[in-house]
């Protein structure tokens, strides 16, 4: 779940990040444009801190960790988890167990969790709206599934005007749950080895590998 959460904050930034984008009502003009600036921007890192909430509104978990993404490649990680995916295969690390689950997710899970595919498939999936903002430095934007039955409801993200980053992000949930996340060094135009991707077992050596695929 964290795992998605994360990731889909991610996709949200990318997507928003961008005045027109928050100003739209429809969204899908500018969203072609900042799809296509996103897709030429290369590879991608950001820190992030991570709260999430339960359905009482009371925080129950906050993280901080990193993120790098590379065409459809992901790495994140926090001081709890670290996670590769080569496009292929996928290594979930667990520091306080010390074993790393290896899994080959399938299309659907992929596309779940991978922000390029999230981003490209945003106007089959979301409607994009402006919403009003109390500060004029900033302006805020909601994406709502399209589809009915989700988990999710809606992503509301909150950006700088003055700098057009993401400031904040919401994810509300139909459990009445909600995540929020805070980016920041978010980077562009970076050249990550392949490597980056791929658990390297001699970084890990006391780590069990457990097969699931």
């Amino acid at each position: 779940m964290k795992i998605n959460r994360i990731l889909l904050f991610v996709a949200a930034l990318f997507v928003l990040a961008s005045p027109k984008v928050a100003q739209a009502q429809s969204g899908t003009a500018a969203l072609d444009k900042v799809v296509e600036k996103f897709r030429r921007s290369g590879d991608l890192s950001a820190n992030f801190t991570l709260t999430l909430y339960n359905a009482l509104n009371e925080p129950v978990d906050k993280q901080s960790g990193t993120i790098k993404l590379a065409g459809n490649k992901f790495y994140w990680k926090t001081p709890t988890m670290t996670v590769w995916y080569n496009g292929q295969l996928q290594w979930a690390y667990v520091a306080s167990t010390q074993e790393v689950n290896l899994t080959e997710p399938t299309a659907a899970e992929v596309a779940s969790i991978n922000p390029y595919i999230l981003i490209n498939t945003y106007k089959q999936n979301f409607t994009v709206k402006a919403l009003k903002s109390k500060n004029s430095q900033l302006r805020v934007a909601e994406l709502t599934p399209k589809k009915k039955g989700t988990n999710i409801e809606r992503v509301v993200i909150t950006v700088n005007a003055s700098s057009w980053t993401p400031q904040s992000f919401q994810l509300y949930y139909s459990d009445r749950t909600r995540s929020t996340i805070v980016l920041s060094k978010y980077t562009a135009g970076q050249n990550f080895p392949d490597a980056t991707f791929v658990f390297d077992k001699k970084q890990y050596p006391n780590a069990e590998i457990i097969d699931l695929r």
